[in-house]
């Protein structure tokens, strides 16, 4: 049964607050939130940590005008299948675990992106904003995406090439390299959409690079499938000598 319990906070004369705290569902007497990461860690050692940088966000981020219109965007996208998560993770105590084991990375993510606007928001709170996006979305790549496209290429082996190239790569760059420029050019223009799509073609392309340095790394690490099972032979071969 849905709730029609909504806050709403403004962050300007023109936008809303990206953030919500409408119910999408009661289980069991509980309120179920929109945001799973709101859903997991209440209650949990990690809320204290989640509140810290949901006030991070909203006080900081949301402050500039980078921050708001990206948030605005990626909200967009967020909370067309996030509720859904949320009242999964209420019904299936599976989900709620698996969900609660993905946030432990991830607020790690955002503290690192919290620090890298810390750094840079001194010279600059719209510099520092675009900056702890670029943090927050390459580890986001590495940490999330690049497990993924490692077992696909280790899956499709000499097709699965194409997920760890040179031209994918240069591809990446070119992309990152684009969305800063496009940035500038939506500042110069005052031009709130085109700053969306810039800061959204940033850390997509950020997303992009993280995965592919994390793929890489894990293919350097890796112990080939071949020497282990060779290690594993030569190891039933020993004689069984009493000591």
């Amino acid at each position: 049964m849905t709730t029609l319990n909504t806050q709403w906070s403004t962050t300007s004369s023109t936008t809303t607050s990206t953030s919500t705290y409408t119910t999408v569902a009661t289980v069991k007497g509980t309120p179920v939130p929109y945001c799973p990461i709101t859903y997991v860690t209440g209650g949990s050692p990690l809320e204290p940590y989640a509140n810290f940088l949901r006030n991070f966000r909203n006080d900081a981020i949301q402050n500039t005008t980078a921050g708001r219109e990206f948030m605005l965007t990626f909200n967009s996208w967020y909370y067309s299948w996030a509720p859904s998560l949320s009242y999964s993770a209420a019904t299936n105590p599976f989900v709620f675990k698996l969900v609660q084991f993905g946030v432990y990375p991830l607020i790690g993510i955002f503290y690192t992106s919290y620090y890298a606007y810390s750094a840079v928001a001194p010279i600059s709170t719209e510099a520092g904003a675009i900056f702890a996006g670029i943090v927050a979305a390459s580890l986001m790549g590495l940490v999330y995406l690049a497990p993924i496209a490692y077992l696909a290429k280790r899956l499709m082996r000499t097709h699965g090439r194409w997920l760890v190239s040179k031209e994918i790569a240069f591809s990446s760059v070119a992309w990152f390299t684009a969305g800063l420029a496009l940035c500038v050019t939506a500042y110069a223009m005052n031009s709130g959409q085109l700053l969306a799509v810039a800061t959204s073609s940033v850390a997509l392309s950020m997303l992009a690079l993280g995965s592919q340095v994390g793929t890489r790394a894990l293919s350097y690490v890796q112990v080939p499938y071949s020497n282990l099972a060779n290690s594993v032979l030569a190891f039933r071969r020993l004689p069984k000598t009493p000591f």
